[in-house]
């Protein structure tokens, strides 16, 4: 099947285009319509990390919440792609420790956190300086609660992994069978539609059914990322927003005020256009009001500056005058 990705953001360097990005632009509005800027096709594509909330929402249902009495804190991080900073790291062990564990039970790599002040502390690393380390913990909490396996946790045919599938195509309302491959972190990692990965977002933070994930996430916008991380950058512009962003070029936001939802999906991962992308589009939305924001974030987050290296500007990034026009109309047809 052939992609038909748009255009959505040009590099424009004294008045030239010099780059462009393709991608997506998925929104579900309060009555669970999907529109669609992009021809998707319904093309699966891999969650990557936008999963770890649809992944710990089994916690719901298995009451691990007061199985460990996890913090909104906790289970924050368990959702997280964090920078591997004190603050994520002493939370996660205290989890380990309330579920007899180490971090020698962890199966995912010991690699450099993403906090680049944090790697130059450190000539060995350890797996919770992962980003993915929230997510195994709570996959091991999980597997001593419920009395299973934790050696091969990771194995896709365990019963964690398999409810877990489950549960995904719930929420994103997936009939068929959902493609699989492994994360970067070595964790079994599905595929749906950008509409249905969508309406999981909407399933799991516009309805009351998992009260414990979002409250977590919407409170702590700091432990789901960290220093200079975009979910954590989006969530601070405006704190009715859940923001989870995944590589691949991949990140969902969530409205919790208007009850809608917001998928960007880059076809080249570039994370300062897929920001911009986002940012701008939750403007025209709007989501984000210039005018009710600290502005020293906002220029933060949404970096459209193109600088030489003695920080002289020659260009900017643009979003693509065809997106705007589609927001428009999409904003008097919600």
């Amino acid at each position: 099947m052939k992609l038909k990705s748009a255009i959505l953001l040009q590099e424009i360097r004294n008045s030239l285009v010099e780059l462009e990005f393709y991608g997506y632009i998925i929104f579900c509005d309060k009555n669970k319509n999907i529109h669609s800027y992009g021809e998707t096709q319904r093309y699966p594509f891999f969650h990557r990390s936008c999963a770890k909330p649809l992944q710990a929402s089994i916690i719901q249902d298995l009451r691990t919440k007061d199985y460990y009495n996890l913090s909104e804190k906790e289970i924050a991080v368990c959702c997280a792609s964090h920078t591997g900073e004190p603050v994520h790291l002493e939370i996660l062990r205290g989890i380990l420790k309330k579920a007899n564990l180490t971090e020698k039970d962890l199966l995912c790599p010991a690699i450099e956190p993403l906090n680049k002040e944090e790697q130059k502390k450190f000539e060995v690393y350890s797996p919770l300086h992962n980003n993915c380390s929230g997510k195994h913990t709570l996959m091991l909490a999980i597997c001593r609660q419920m009395g299973w396996d934790t050696k091969n946790y990771l194995d896709i045919n365990h019963p964690l992994q398999q409810m877990i599938y489950k549960k995904i195509q719930t929420l994103c309302e997936e009939e068929t069978e959902l493609p699989a491959t492994l994360d970067g972190c070595g964790a079994p990692i599905w595929a749906t539609s950008l509409e249905g990965l969508t309406r999981g977002f909407y399933n799991l933070f516009c309805t009351e059914e998992y009260p414990d994930i979002k409250n977590s996430i919407q409170h702590n916008p700091y432990l789901i990322g960290g220093k200079d991380r975009p979910d954590t950058q989006i969530m601070e512009l405006n704190q009715d927003l859940i923001a989870k962003a995944g590589a691949g070029g991949i990140l969902c936001i969530t409205n919790t005020r208007t009850k809608e939802v917001l998928t960007v999906k880059l076809t080249a991962a570039d994370m300062r256009a897929r920001s911009i992308i986002a940012i701008e589009t939750m403007i025209k939305l709007d989501w984000i009001n210039k005018n009710k924001t600290d502005i020293n974030l906002l220029d933060k987050a949404l970096n459209k500056k193109v600088l030489t290296e003695t920080n002289r500007q020659v260009g900017e990034y643009v979003l693509c005058d065809a997106v705007g026009e589609w927001i428009k109309n999409l904003k008097q047809t919600v």
